[in-house]
């Protein structure tokens, strides 16, 4: 009873502090906390809390100084061990949770719920082994219960999949866990369907399918019951690996009577039929109660009774794909001798009449258009066309008279467009019929006026058509006025329909064309990419933030992108505890691959890399503010330090096929796809060997500036900043030389994505050149050191070298120029000076940081020598080194280049020159609607303005910012 009480006076004391914390007010939890802990000094969950609500108003010093007290304790108590696994979580301290739980477990060896906390604990560190070893630990305590000893199964299978080793994975894990978990069935203590999953996950893994078979088909079996036919379907796979194909085909066979829409059911029944038909199989009976389909006739067959069977109210499309397909399959494996399959034009022609008014019409075609020849893909179309009354007979347009006329029309389109039949016409035709397809878009309104603001107008496709087509003019003619109006177009078609993500991300391309960064940033929030979506779509605007100089939005972005990364690896802990305590093993695979994509996501090692540039770049104006966020940031330049990039393990998560174009024939997405994850990964590596060298330079000016580390003798670890500093800049000349041979050239990606990084131009003016000069600057004045500064003069001489501010000088020269240009008396912007003189501010910042460091080197030399000067007081003092003069002619250079650089990027400002736009506006010739698409324009040409303003002001900033940097590296 007396314990009892006290658990109750205990939680009484706790209960206000919890209720502040609940409703969010940290500080009140405090005082609630100190109140307790008046009362009761030693109160450890008191004081946890307390470090609790510290952690969440930002005092992270305070708060660990309570953990480790506490922590160093060995609590046992629940509340306190709960509350402090809060705490570390928060942190992301995930091994401190093991511990503390390990340590309780010491102290506590019966204790159920501790055992299970440090389980749990082991999951979120994916340290399998110890999962095993407590699970077991727990299954002692409850021999009655079937989760733990399941748990300590499954830790055994994680092994064997994260282990290197095939052979010791199938030689000693999985047959391990076989054979647990055949005692189990031996001794019929397996009581739930997780439970069998589980041993058929291990039998699939081993590779017994018969014995999985036998498992799905004998008295277990029974305990599958969560899906329908999963029992027939798990055979069918079965068969399918034992290749026992007749088997197979009849289960397909079964589940397609079932499911006839099925298509993946359609695909394996398929492949069994030729399979069987290949290997000439015949029924042991003749055929009498025979569920096999062994000819190529019979399946042809199966397909017209299903026709038959499924000709009801509602046509299922599977059956009609499942012709085709089959004369897919028969041509792939080189058999043409089948006859009566049917003509592959004529089922095509089919197919339309029955689904041609569906929106999956074009998706299910363009899989067989192939099948076909180039004559008879023209011919499919002009036979779509004819079925469609397009114009009256004096010629003007004929609108479709409902929902699916018009989806018909957009079918024809759509496979038009896909196998290339739009290439064979003129910019004239193209842009007639893009404003055809404007205006059936207007007219398509109509049948959307009931639709919710979040449903997609039915008509939506005939703009996105009309863009493409307009932006395919602009390509052959490089005239932007159609660019600009299918900008125009697209920003009519968002406002008409908010819902239409495929407007907003075709405008973002379509903007960064124009060097105008600002609409994107716009349109990008409004897409309200959330969570995973970070990973797959955050590349649409990656790189074009730093690259069109809005580098505010680039920070903000960097920083949602990097909080959805953070907060993931939390969250993906907690979802395979979940897994584990409710026996869903098979969602454990899937939830460890998904953490495993996202931690090697390119993604997200752009943006961290990139992230830590831009703060470099930005958010210093003296160099002690640089070594500052240097130390902050805990990069070590090292090989394989922080932060740590496996080029090896990179996925590529993007999702390139957000944006439909109907794509063409003649573009190999697939080969622009791997390009692109080849030339981000060399971009990568080039911007991480430059966020090294940097980190590695400030961390070696900081050493050497530290004149009492060196007049202690202090040099083994300066020394290995020397040679890591050296050896970075040999990798980076290394993969530059290696780079420039397969990047130097832009690759020509189509407008729809993927976009291009920044290499080309890197590569192809000598960027890189800038921070070799630089590291071999800073390396020669390193060894100046140990040497006699008197000594050696004429070595001196050249040291720093004016070869920097000349390289950043030619480029500005070759950079500079007009926001709007003209040719031929047409008038066009000028996207390229935009790109240019961002990337030449940003190489002129790296230059800053490195000659800070070359600061760094020469002050403590230049104090010495003033001291050396000032005791020879009667003597002549000798003339002053020239390393010093040479820096300050060195500083003199760089201010000189940075206000010229200052001048050319002000004249980016189009208000500032006067410089109208308007000039971009569109023909007066062309139909429109008038005062919408007049004051849409307006709207477009104001905000490319707006966003050229912040560009120009965001670069003058940074330039100036540089200006302080420079004008604060006096000797």
């Amino acid at each position: 009873m007396a314990s009892g009480s006290h658990v109750d006076v205990n939680e009484r004391r706790l209960r206000p502090i919890y209720d502040c914390l609940d409703n969010g007010n940290n500080k009140k939890a405090i005082q609630e906390a100190e109140k307790a802990l008046k009362k009761h000094k030693d109160f450890q969950c008191a004081k946890v809390l307390k470090a609790l609500a510290l952690l969440r108003l930002g005092r992270h010093d305070e708060s660990s100084v309570i953990l480790d007290e506490i922590h160093s304790q060995h609590p046992t108590d629940e509340a306190t061990l709960q509350a402090m696994a809060i705490c570390y979580r928060e942190v992301y301290k995930l091994e401190a949770i093991a511990d503390l739980y390990e340590n309780a477990r010491k102290n506590c060896p019966d204790n159920e719920d501790i055992l299970s906390a440090l389980f749990m604990a082991y999951v979120r560190l994916g340290d399998y082994k110890k999962q095993q070893q407590t699970a077991m630990l727990l299954h002692r305590l409850q021999p009655n219960k079937n989760p733990c000893y399941f748990w300590a199964v499954m830790s055994i299978v994680m092994q064997s999949q994260s282990s290197d080793d095939e052979k010791l994975a199938k030689g000693m894990f999985l047959p391990l866990a076989e054979r647990m978990v055949k005692k189990y069935v031996d001794e019929k203590k397996i009581n739930a369907e997780e439970e069998v999953q589980m041993y058929l996950i291990i039998l699939n893994l081993m590779g017994k399918w018969k014995e999985a078979y036998e498992v799905v088909t004998g008295p277990l079996g029974e305990k599958l019951t969560s899906e329908t036919f999963y029992k027939e379907r798990k055979a069918a796979e079965l068969f399918s690996k034992m290749n026992n194909w007749p088997e197979a085909n009849a289960k397909f066979k079964f589940l397609l009577k079932e499911n006839p829409d099925h298509w993946q059911y359609w695909k394996d029944y398929i492949s069994s039929c030729i399979k069987i038909a290949k290997s000439n199989w015949q029924p042991q009976d003749d055929g009498n109660n025979c569920e096999t389909d062994y000819t190529i006739d019979m399946a042809s067959l199966f397909m017209d009774q299903t026709i038959i069977v499924c000709s009801g109210d509602r046509l299922l499309r599977g059956p009609y794909l499942a012709q085709l397909e089959l004369i897919k399959a028969l041509r792939e494996t080189g058999d043409l001798s089948v006859k009566n399959l049917g003509s592959p034009l004529t089922l095509l022609q089919d197919y339309f009449k029955l689904f041609g008014d569906k929106n999956c019409c074009y998706e299910d075609m363009k899989l067989f258009t192939n099948l076909i020849s180039k004559p008879q893909q023209k011919d499919l179309i002009d036979s779509f066309t004819k079925t469609l009354e397009l114009h009256n007979s004096d010629g003007s347009i004929f609108f479709a008279p409902d929902v699916k006329a018009m989806q018909r029309h957009l079918t024809v389109l759509q496979l038009a467009r896909y196998l290339g039949i739009q290439d064979s016409m003129s910019v004239e035709e193209k842009i007639s019929l893009a404003r055809e397809c404007i205006q059936r878009y207007q007219h398509g309104l109509e049948f959307g006026k009931d639709l919710l603001i979040t449903d997609i107008q039915l008509s939506d496709n005939f703009m996105l058509m009309a863009a493409h087509l307009l932006e395919e003019a602009w390509e052959e003619t490089e005239s932007q006025q159609h660019l600009v109006e299918a900008i125009v177009h697209l920003q009519k078609g968002s406002k008409n329909c908010p819902a239409n993500f495929q407007f907003k991300v075709m405008l973002i391309h379509l903007f960064s064309v124009l060097g105008a960064y600002g609409p994107c940033q716009q349109l990008y929030d409004s897409l309200e990419v959330k969570h995973i979506m970070n990973d797959t779509l955050g590349y649409i605007i990656s790189n074009h933030m730093v690259r069109l100089g809005h580098f505010a939005a680039a920070g903000a972005n960097y920083g949602s992108m990097l909080k959805f990364f953070a907060v993931n690896h939390k969250e993906t802990a907690e979802y395979l505890i979940a897994a584990y305590k409710y026996g869903s093993f098979n969602k454990i695979f899937e939830f460890v691959r998904f953490r495993e994509k996202l931690q090697n996501s390119l993604q997200y090692a752009c943006a961290k890399v990139e992230s830590m540039l831009l703060d470099l770049m930005l958010e210093t104006s003296h160099h002690q503010s640089v070594e500052q966020m240097v130390t902050h940031m805990e990069i070590d330049p090292s090989e394989d330090g922080a932060p740590a990039v496996e080029f090896g393990k990179l996925c590529d998560n993007r999702d390139l096929r957000i944006l439909e174009a109907w794509e063409k024939e003649t573009y190999d997405t697939k080969a622009a796809s791997d390009f692109s994850f080849q030339e981000e990964k060399a971009w990568l590596r080039i911007r991480s060997l430059t966020l090294r060298i940097l980190a590695c330079a400030v961390s070696l000016g900081q050493q050497v500036s530290n004149s009492k580390a060196l007049r202690n003798g202090v040099g083994s670890e300066k020394k290995a900043l020397n040679e890591i500093l050296e050896s970075l800049g040999k990798e980076l000349s290394e993969h530059i030389q290696e780079y420039e041979k397969k990047f130097n050239v832009a690759y020509k990606y189509s407008l729809r994505g993927p976009s291009p990084t920044r290499i080309a131009k890197y590569l192809s003016d000598g960027h890189h050149q800038v921070i070799c000069s630089m590291i071999e600057t800073i390396l020669h004045l390193f060894k100046m050191q140990s040497e006699d500064l008197e000594g050696s003069e004429n070595e001196k001489q050249e040291s720093p070298s004016q070869k920097v501010p000349e390289i950043l000088a030619g480029l500005l020269v070759k950079y500079k120029g007009s926001l709007l240009l003209e040719t031929d008396g047409k008038k066009s912007i000028n996207a390229a000076v935009i790109e240019n003189l961002s990337l030449l501010a940003e190489t002129m910042s790296h230059s800053a940081i490195l000659t800070g460091v070359c600061h760094r080197i020469l002050k403590p030399l230049k104090t010495s020598w003033n001291k050396r000067c000032r005791k020879m007081k009667a003597e002549t003092p000798p003339p002053q080194p020239a390393v010093f003069s040479n820096f300050t002619k060195l500083i003199a250079s760089f201010d000189a280049c940075a206000k010229d650089m200052h001048v050319a990027t002000r004249d980016l400002d189009p208000v500032l020159l006067s410089i109208n736009l308007s000039s971009l506006s569109l023909d007066e010739s062309e139909e429109s609607d008038s005062l919408q698409d007049a004051m849409i324009q307006t709207d477009v040409l104001k905000n490319i303005e707006s966003s050229y303003q912040t560009t120009s002001r965001e670069v003058c900033e940074l330039i100036h910012n540089k200006l302080q940097y420079f004008n604060s590296l006096k000797l």
